[in-house]
């Protein structure tokens, strides 16, 4: 699969998200799969679902942390292209 920052994400309804303190445990209903996210992918993950796309998040990410844009983009999509594997997002068609 091949996703850019372009790329428009959508969260299965049967995906349930907790936020504990400022990490998210993130429960795939139906599979029985579960995910723990630190800080920075809380983030990421909130923006992603606040927005369905990858690029004002990751603009948003870009003015709230100081980081590398190029080591940004590696790890947002890293972390998106394994919520799709692990069942947890999907790329909107």
């Amino acid at each position: 699969m091949n996703i850019d920052l372009d790329t428009h994400i959508t969260i299965p309804d049967v995906v349930y998200t907790q936020e504990i303190g400022d990490e998210t445990i993130l429960l795939d209903a139906q599979g029985g799969r579960y995910f723990g996210l630190d800080p920075v992918g809380t983030r990421m993950w909130q923006l992603v679902r606040q927005h369905g796309a990858l690029r004002p998040a990751y603009e948003i990410l870009l003015a709230e942390y100081d980081v590398d844009p190029e080591r940004l983009e590696i790890d947002l999509l890293a972390l998106i292209t394994r919520m799709i594997e692990k069942g947890l997002a999907s790329v909107m068609k």
